[in-house]
């Protein structure tokens, strides 16, 4: 919710804050430096007054405070500039400060609703942004729903891909929410994470969420071996990690029966392992479960008894997860101690980047409501989708049978609305995006989930402005793409060492902001209304 904008008394009963900010913004264009101030960033905080403005292409903090008041309020704000606003005859000292890190840190001090929170089994949906502007649209977004945003997350591959650190995904966020005015809460996933080395730079930047990616420790090669080479396979499984013996597993897990169902519901699962089925099981997923376990430690450790976010992916593999398999692994965690919060399996059919489902739905129903039984019967948890932007298809299918039980991950989709506008301003520049793009789709695909073949996307040169965003992001071919490339297009340099597209795709966007913030709005709430998060929301109220 949007706090009051008239907090607090120590200035003066008399002065409203807000006009305080407009008399400001007025003391700019006298002085031929005109500015926007963000209105919903207004608040008074014991005896100064804090906003954002936007001077040319650059954000600002702005803090006045009375004559009377100890300047060492607000002194630690590290200020480019100092001066005098005259109000309703009183003279009030103003600084305006730079929105880097230093007073980024202060700010998620003095204000605690712009620091990232622990959500627990909260329903979320994660909103990656991979430019650093777009966090304002996400806001309004779930400001309509009551969703719990995820507004910080990104993965380390995002983050280099991007040149992006995880302190300045942090810093970018807890200016957006300021600048919003949003006290909602929000959480920060630092997401696919493999190494101690990355939970300990995250870690350090304040993110609340991890999502550890064990899939190198993952065996897909066991699906094909044979009895006889499981068998050999699983004696030299990393017992002590697991802290067990070999025998202990088929006591806990051969010879029993698995029944879970949801009470007045008539579904009933019923999962029972085979010698086999265990062996295979534990030789795909073990080391992966171990590898878990003690990058879980290593977080606990960090958190010294603070509480923590914690999600596990298997979305990575090369065959979806069974529901036996997400019930071992589910099984093998607990056994361990480590809890989790949201877990991801690889659902059937095709999650492709930047486009909708691709499969059978009934098969995904079927199979989903398992995956959604088991998540009750092991957690609960939520079931978290990955890549889960844009699957339209699939989303009622989600709300309907999990309802509250749903982590939605999604990151590339706001990269993709935010290229809509640049299409729309600059259609010259969307032209030279695209053609970048065709040079560097063939290694950036490597690591993504794509069908797109350059030959499906026609010349972006024999498309006319008007059919630009009809062509590119509408339809499949030219979104994949779009999607896939975007590291490229956000680091790219020109011979003298500038920004090639970001600076100017930057300018496109704060240039025509209340649009932009619009588009990812209504592009996000399409997303919630399709789950059904909305609608529940309207009924609690």
């Amino acid at each position: 919710m949007r706090r009051s904008k008239d907090d607090g008394k120590k200035i003066s009963d008399r002065i409203n804050v807000v006009d305080v900010a407009k008399q400001f913004e007025e003391l700019r264009r006298h002085q031929n430096r005109p500015i926007k101030v963000y209105a919903s960033s207004v608040i008074r905080e014991n005896d100064c007054v804090f906003f954002l403005i936007r001077e040319k292409d650059e954000r600002k903090l702005v803090i006045l405070y009375p004559q009377t008041a100890s300047e060492a309020s607000c002194r630690d704000f590290t200020a480019e500039e100092l001066g005098e606003l005259r109000v309703e005859e009183k003279v009030f000292p103003y600084q305006v400060c730079p929105c880097n890190h230093v007073n980024a840190a202060l700010l998620r001090k003095r204000f605690p609703f712009t620091r990232p929170m622990v959500m627990s089994l909260t329903p979320a949906i994660g909103m990656g942004d991979r430019i650093g502007l777009t966090t304002p649209g996400h806001i309004r977004a779930v400001e309509k729903s009551g969703v719990f945003p995820v507004l910080a997350q990104q993965s380390i591959r995002e983050m280099t891909s991007t040149s992006r650190s995880p302190q300045k995904v942090i810093d970018d966020v807890s200016w957006a929410v300021f600048q919003e005015g949003y006290h909602g809460g929000f959480a920060a996933d630092a997401d696919h994470l493999k190494a101690e080395e990355d939970i300990n730079e995250t870690f350090r930047a304040g993110f609340t969420m991890y999502t550890i990616d064990p899939s190198d420790y993952v065996n897909n090669k066991a699906d094909k071996y044979d009895t006889g080479t499981l068998r050999k396979r699983f004696r030299k499984l990393p017992w002590s990690k697991l802290e067990c013996r070999e025998d202990e597993y088929f006591r806990r897990y051969l010879d029993r029966e698995f029944k879970l169902s949801v009470p007045d519901e008539k579904h009933i699962l019923t999962l029972k392992f085979s010698e086999e089925e265990l062996l295979r099981a534990a030789v795909k997923y073990s080391a992966a479960v171990a590898h878990t376990a003690k990058l879980a430690r290593h977080l606990e450790k960090l958190f010294n008894g603070n509480k923590f976010d914690l999600e596990v992916c298997v979305d990575e593999t090369e065959t979806p997860t069974s529901p036996l398999e997400h019930l071992f692994i589910a099984l093998e965690l607990r056994r361990l101690n480590v809890r989790v919060q949201s877990l991801a399996p690889r659902f059937v059919g095709s999650f492709e980047k930047a486009v909708d489902y691709i499969g059978d739905l009934n098969e995904f129903e079927r199979t989903f409501q398992d995956h959604t039984l088991i998540a009750r019967f092991c957690g609960p948890y939520k079931l978290s989708v990955h890549s889960g932007s844009d699957k339209f298809l699939i989303y009622p299918i989600m709300g309907k049978l999990a309802g509250s039980m749903i982590h939605l991950k999604t990151a590339g989709t706001s990269y993709l609305e935010a290229l809509r506008v640049v299409s729309r301003h600059n259609p010259s520049l969307f032209r030279e995006i695209m053609g970048y793009g065709f040079g560097c789709f063939e290694r950036d695909r490597r690591t993504y989930h794509v069908s797109t073949e350059l030959s499906m996307i026609p010349d972006p040169e024999d498309v006319a402005d008007e059919e630009l965003e009809e062509t590119f992001l509408k339809r499949n071919s030219g979104r994949q793409l779009l999607h896939v490339t975007y590291g490229s297009i956000l680091t790219a340099k020109t011979a003298d060492g500038k920004w090639r597209f970001l600076s100017r795709i930057r300018e496109i966007l704060v240039n025509h902001e209340e649009e932009f913030y619009e588009t990812i709005a209504v592009h996000f709430e399409q997303h919630i209304q399709a789950l059904g998060w909305n609608k529940k929301h309207e009924e609690e109220r």
